[in-house]
């Protein structure tokens, strides 16, 4: 009995060690199942840029010490976050300006901001312009727990970082289109211009569909010109509904 047992149990320890040799051996397979398209890291963002216009000046400060961006409730709000640093003074005396006039009958909106986000190859990918803002929120904390990733290199336990919230009137994107994207445009549109849609045909009234000449046999369509249904049978197309009327334009 003993011996039956242990045989039982040799088999099954046998099949298990089976098992996990054949899925371990399979883990590059799932992995090229799974995997995406990696993005080189000079086509990507890496840094970004703050660029701030006290309103009603022509002059703007500029700096590359914060670390995130955040999203707040709000089309055009948002959040940065980083470490407080002195290159930052004149910013957090805009700040203390914004919060002294947050609760005043009339808001400051004394801010313009800019954020340039640059590639890994330091080529501006894209603007997000934020007009008129005041600071809601200003606040700084120390970041201590463990797994954290820390916006700077020393190897201290804790990392203090401040939190700045921004409530602004609007929003836009700012892309830099390049010539050869206009040329490029330039002769799509051209093409479509020159390529005449068989299927169209166009009047003061609008545009009204109507068959090819040649069909595939069995092919459907409907005649906006005389609002019927047909199908192509025998080399033309017949009428396969009753119901018609006059034309009737496309868009």
């Amino acid at each position: 009995m003993k011996n039956s047992q242990i045989g039982v149990i040799t088999i099954a320890s046998i099949a298990i060690l089976f098992t996990l040799s054949t899925v371990y051996s399979n883990f590059d397979i799932w992995e090229e199942a799974y995997a995406g398209v990696t993005l080189d890291r000079d086509n990507v963002a890496k840094t970004i840029l703050v660029r701030i216009n006290p309103d009603g000046t022509n002059f703007e400060n500029a700096y590359d010490s914060f670390s995130r961006i955040g999203f707040v409730d709000g089309e055009a709000n948002f959040l940065l976050e980083s470490v407080p640093s002195k290159d930052k003074k004149p910013f957090y005396a805009l700040i203390q300006k914004s919060l002294e006039s947050k609760n005043t009958l009339l808001k400051n909106k004394g801010m313009n901001i800019a954020i340039d986000i640059f590639s890994g190859d330091g080529e501006v990918i894209e603007t997000l312009k934020y007009s008129n803002c005041d600071v809601t929120e200003y606040f700084v904390h120390g970041v201590d727990s463990k797994g954290k990733i820390f916006f700077t290199e020393d190897d201290g336990t804790v990392e203090i970082r401040e939190v700045t919230k921004f409530e602004c009137v609007s929003f836009s994107l700012e892309v830099e289109i390049l010539q050869s994207d206009l040329d490029r445009l330039e002769q799509t549109l051209e093409i479509i211009e020159t390529i005449s849609n068989p299927f169209e045909i166009t009047t003061e009234k609008g545009y009204f569909s109507k068959p090819a000449t040649n069909g595939t046999e069995g092919e459907l369509f409907y005649n906006s010109m005389t609002n019927k249904l047909q199908k192509f049978v025998d080399g033309k197309w017949i009428d396969i509904s009753g119901v018609g009327g006059p034309p009737t334009p496309r868009r």
